[in-house]
């Protein structure tokens, strides 16, 4: 009930918009957050806090492109625009989290193959060699 208050909470956010180019900017943060939690998530090996970050930053970074290039072609800035474009990638980014499934506390990969069993663990493996009483194995 929480996770779903949240998100309509989050989501009103976009239903306070003033005109059609703050939703239309509230929507490219959505997908330009979506994009960056993405490859925040994959780049930290499912890190939800990276990936949150790696929503927001996407959608700061389309955000703050949109409105360079609307100064450099003669119009004016909206920080607005980027408020609404960055409202859109935290949404989402928080969205994503609270809806991927994964439990608190656990991990989110599971190791595919051996080696990233090796990679992944904790704990370093330690080589045990059995000890032979036999006079043809030098014991070093």
């Amino acid at each position: 009930m929480k996770k779903l208050l949240l998100l309509f909470f989050l989501f009103s956010i976009a239903g306070h918009a003033q005109s059609n180019d703050k939703i239309l900017h509230f929507g490219a943060g959505v997908a330009t957050g979506a994009a960056g939690a993405f490859i925040a998530h994959e780049l930290s090996g499912g890190n939800k806090w990276w990936s949150i970050a790696g929503a927001v930053g996407g959608s700061l970074m389309a955000g703050l492109a949109k409105e360079a290039i609307d100064k450099n072609k003669g119009g004016p800035w909206d920080n607005g625009d980027v408020v609404h474009t960055v409202a859109g990638g935290i949404t989402v980014g928080i969205a994503i989290e609270i809806f991927s499934g994964r439990k608190k506390g656990k991990s989110s990969r599971l190791p595919d193959t051996a080696h990233d069993q090796f990679v992944l663990s904790p704990y370093p493996i330690q080589e045990t060699t059995p000890k032979l009483n036999s006079p043809w194995i030098s014991q070093n």
